[in-house]
């Protein structure tokens, strides 16, 4: 699978010295990104469902 070695790829990037070609960001650092990553991917797939949903025709829906 894919998810794994891309998720240890992208730690090691957040985790890893300056020098060495990383972030630098820490262990609290980088769960605090991939985090923010997480709630940033669900809220722009949650606007898109709403944009893609089907309105409802309320004429049908009862009688007043």
């Amino acid at each position: 699978m894919l998810t794994r070695p891309l998720g240890a790829t992208a730690g090691d990037f957040l985790t890893k010295p300056v020098a060495k070609g990383g972030l630098d960001l820490g262990t609290a650092g980088s769960s605090a990104v991939l985090l923010a990553v997480l709630i940033g991917l669900m809220g722009y797939a949650h606007i898109q469902e709403r944009r893609t949903a089907v309105p409802r025709d309320k004429s049908l829906t009862g009688v007043s």
